[in-house]
């Protein structure tokens, strides 16, 4: 069995702080939680250490049986204090720079049960270990692509996208001023005046309230 280094994305912090997932979101978004050890596929991830160091201060405690049902979900799991030591762990937008194929041939291998199951699955995704992906592509007589190899030894990865809507590349154009307010007064101004007033901002596009005071 290959050793699998303790990761944790947001599902499993928030399951060990007995905390709700976005709990731990908000604790990265202030600071609380620094930036990830990994990021992985666009995701991000902590080792152990760093996720335990969270309950130093004491406003915060790790369930202990939670930490241990954590720690049985990883098979052949074992604790990496620095993240120079992490092995190449891979996810599923990093593997096709492996063979030189694009995502949904690798998502086709999976379906198929044609490619090497998984060594963990954290915070929901799947992650390997580069040399269980090597081991298989030998295996399964596939070639692979020395550069996208040595591009995940040199330790880039898929990073994590920018939340939001893209910015548009043209700047919207400024929106005409409104009309000067205006007040119809009994004895003052007809029904026709206001009906021409009304009809000449519906047409300009802007919309209208009427809001009567005595």
């Amino acid at each position: 069995m290959r050793k699998f280094p303790y990761l944790l994305g947001h599902a499993e912090i928030a399951f060990l702080y007995g905390v709700e997932r976005q709990t731990s979101q908000l604790w990265k978004t202030r600071g609380v939680l620094g930036e990830p050890d990994a990021v992985i596929s666009g995701n991000p991830y902590w080792l152990l250490p760093t996720v335990l160091g969270l309950s130093e201060d004491g406003s915060r405690e790790v369930d202990a049986q939670r930490l241990k049902e954590y720690k049985a979900r990883i098979a052949g799991g074992y604790q990496v204090d620095d993240p120079a030591e992490l092995p190449d762990v891979v996810g599923l937008k990093e593997i096709p720079w492996i063979f030189g194929k694009k995502y949904m041939d690798v998502y086709q291998w999976r379906v198929r049960k044609t490619f090497a199951p998984e060594d963990a699955v954290v915070s929901g995704s799947p992650l390997w270990l580069l040399e269980t992906v090597l081991a298989d592509a030998e295996d399964r007589k596939r070639a692979t692509v020395q550069e996208g190899i040595d591009r995940i030894r040199a330790g880039e990865r898929e990073q994590i996208k920018p939340r939001g809507r893209k910015p548009s590349a043209e700047p919207k154009p400024t929106p005409p001023p409104l009309p000067e307010a205006r007040t119809f007064m009994p004895g003052e101004h007809t029904a026709e005046d206001v009906a021409a007033f009304a009809a000449e901002l519906l047409e300009a596009g802007f919309s209208l309230t009427v809001r009567p005071k005595r």
